[in-house]
């Protein structure tokens, strides 16, 4: 795809830079023909040149490689997905025994327990265990948030017992079985999981925005105790890896040498038009079928996408935690530059029967709680974040708000920017007698308390 580097580049710089994103990588392979483009810089204080083989935080795109040695053990006949996974633990360990393997690598468990990273700090301090089997501990006897197979809500926890079920059943740790059966059979020769790994690599350092808008380096600002995440988050989100690697990755699950059934749906994601596979969210990109997975880490943001109709594969990583707004707009550019002019999603003003059923506070669970409110316009709500603060030994993920929501299909609202660009999807939850009772914040899914 030589023809289209240019485009890109010059199209994609623009956006880094009025966005503040210090550096990003981007991979696009169509067909035969890949591409892989370096913007900006790694660190603001000791700066070197993004490249191809740029190391970022990869956040939870992590989750597909445990998907995918799911697939494999299943394929194996080593595990069976319909099967309860309590039986894979020590009696009394505190694991529901309705919770199966399908439930946790599709977020359809009810597992909540977002205190793993909201007490994180207290948790991990004096060097305590951070390994799988230990995090089990930590959350296992919480209420669940429904009844496992009855809803989705995106569970960081929920992927701590998938990957703990894997080391159950080989008897290894996770990471050397992620070695072995995603990183060596698909060439991922630079792909991690630990910092002295990667310490001699060039490295993306994490970066963010400070009250004036100006990009600045990050240190020791996550719930992680440095920059390396805990051991039992390397499932969920630990990998570190490049857009090479990626792009290798890309093309290994689309092979033949990869486990059937990474792509086949598994269970919805709430709605109409998302569903998720093996880890793999399924839904539509530029008008067309595809595979994907973002991931967020502090200081990181990326996602990675196949669109297997058209034989298209793309990443981004960025090494800011203001990232995600820049993917979105580097997504449409390239799909623009592959496919031409592609359908915008059918959004409207929100009629007046739906505004006053969605107004109301929302459980954000240890976060705080987030309120839809009517909107400067007609047509249009606003969602108002009501953070809660935490204790020095808590760390608490920002909530988002919005000044403008517009109607997105019968299930979903849409975040505008001020310029009118499309923004996140916030869908909710409408119950037969017309009122609405959740919003899905994030992928999680946030009860009416009000």
């Amino acid at each position: 795809m030589p023809d289209h580097a240019t485009t890109l580049r010059e199209q994609i710089a623009p956006i880094l830079e009025r966005r503040r994103v210090p550096g990003a990588a981007v991979g696009v392979t169509h067909g035969t023909d890949t591409t892989l483009l370096g913007f900006g810089v790694t660190n603001l204080e000791h700066a070197l040149p993004v490249d191809g083989d740029t190391i970022f935080q990869v956040g939870s795109i992590s989750k597909t490689l445990l998907g995918l040695i799911i697939g494999r053990l299943a394929e194996q006949g080593r595990v069976s997905l319909d099967a309860p996974v309590a039986p894979y633990f020590p009696a009394g360990t505190g694991v529901d025994e309705r919770i199966t393997l399908r439930h946790v690598i599709t977020h359809t468990s009810g597992i909540d327990a977002q205190n793993m990273i909201a007490d994180a700090p207290r948790i991990l301090r004096d060097h305590a265990d951070d390994s799988i089997q230990a995090s089990l501990r930590h959350f296992v006897r919480r209420p669940l948030l429904f009844a496992p197979g009855t809803d989705y809500s995106y569970s960081g926890p929920g992927i701590m017992v998938a990957a703990a079920v894997v080391e159950r059943v080989t008897g290894r740790h996770y990471a050397d079985v992620l070695q072995e059966e995603v990183l060596d059979p698909a060439g991922m020769t630079n792909t991690f999981t630990t910092a002295d790994q990667v310490m001699t690599r060039r490295v993306a350092a994490p970066h963010d925005c400070d009250r004036d808008g100006r990009p600045v380096l990050l240190t020791d600002k996550g719930w992680q105790r440095h920059w390396q995440l805990p051991g039992w988050d390397v499932p969920g989100g630990g990998v570190l890896s490049t857009v090479r690697d990626l792009m290798r990755y890309a093309a290994y699950v689309r092979s033949a040498a990869a486990p059937a059934g990474l792509f086949d749906v598994q269970a919805r994601r709430g709605p109409i038009g998302r569903d998720i596979g093996l880890a793999w969210w399924l839904e539509d990109v530029a008008g067309r079928p595809a595979t994907l997975h973002d991931g967020l880490t502090i200081g990181y943001a990326s996602r990675l996408v196949l669109i297997r109709s058209e034989d298209v594969a793309f990443v981004v990583l960025t090494n800011s935690l203001q990232g995600g707004a820049a993917v979105k707009e580097i997504e449409r550019v390239i799909a623009r530059t592959l496919f031409g002019e592609v359908p915008r999603r059918a959004t409207g003003p929100v009629d007046d029967s739906l505004g006053a059923a969605l107004l109301g506070t929302y459980d954000c669970g240890f976060y705080g709680t987030v309120t839809i409110a009517p909107g400067a316009r007609p047509g249009e709500l606003r969602m108002v974040a009501n953070p809660v603060p935490a204790d020095s030994d808590q760390f608490t993920i920002e909530l988002p708000s919005a000044d403008r929501l517009v109607g997105c299909g019968e299930d979903s609202l849409i975040m505008l920017e001020p310029d009118g660009e499309e923004g996140s999807r916030v869908p909710f939850v409408r119950e037969p007698d017309g009122t609405v009772s959740a919003l899905r914040i994030g992928e999680r899914i946030a009860g009416r308390v009000a």
